[in-house]
Formats: C-alpha cells, sequence, structure tokens
C-alpha cells in the first residue's frame, strides 16, 4: 500500500509539473524550460541533460515499479518529456508512451498520434 501511495505522489506531481509548464508556455514565459528541468530532476532523480543519453532500458527503468512498467507512470513522465525542445527528449516520450501500450495499462486515445509527433525514428 504504502509503495502504491507513492506511485500515486510521483504521478500527481508529474501532473501538476505539467499543467505549470504548459501555463508557463501559454503565457509566453520563459520560465518553462526551469520548471520542466526541475520537474523531471523531481520525478526521475536526475536531470535533463542525464536522461537525454540514457539507453531505453534504463529510461525504463525510471518508469518501473516492482519490476514492471507501470502505465500510469510511463505516461506522466512521457506527457512532460513530450514538452521539451530536446529531441533526444522527445524520443524517451515515445520509448515511455510505448512501452506503457506494451503493458496493457491506460493510455491517451491519441497515443498513437503522440509517439508519430514526437520522434520519427524514435530509435535514436
Amino acid at each position: 500500500m504504502i509503495e502504491r501511495d507513492f506511485l500515486l505522489r510521483q504521478i500527481q506531481q508529474a501532473i501538476g509539473v505539467l499543467a505549470q509548464v504548459l501555463l508557463q508556455k501559454r503565457d509566453g514565459s520563459p520560465e518553462w524550460r526551469a520548471s520542466l528541468a526541475a520537474g523531471v530532476q523531481l520525478i526521475t532523480g536526475t536531470d535533463p541533460a542525464r536522461l537525454a543519453v540514457l539507453s531505453r532500458e534504463a529510461v525504463l527503468d525510471l518508469a518501473r515499479e516492482d519490476g514492471e512498467v507501470s502505465p500510469e507512470k510511463a505516461v506522466a513522465l512521457a506527457d512532460l518529456l513530450r514538452e521539451a525542445e530536446e529531441p533526444e527528449l522527445r524520443t524517451r516520450a515515445a520509448w515511455l508512451y510505448r512501452a506503457a501500450m506494451e503493458a496493457g495499462g491506460p493510455v491517451p486515445l491519441d497515443v498513437l498520434d503522440r509517439i508519430a509527433a514526437l520522434s520519427p525514428d524514435d530509435d535514436a
């Protein structure tokens, strides 16, 4: 139960950060980049530059709970990463969306469109 509460807290944090980033982007505030970086650090425990060079398996490890990819956590992190400007982070968002689909969990209805928009060559 404690692990599930921790997972839900992480997802809530990701959603909160995403909302802040989206509002700042909409308002034209350059602070959205710093908010995104801080959010990625908070949720993953690593900075965006390091995350951008992690392997697919290492990225998927960030979304695992009890050895299995948590579809909810993968989607929450992917939603955040897809707001990044760096193609490497956007590619990792596509990886996370695909992992959520493969895990059989809930995914956005437009997940295939999101993946296509993120990285035409997501094997980078």
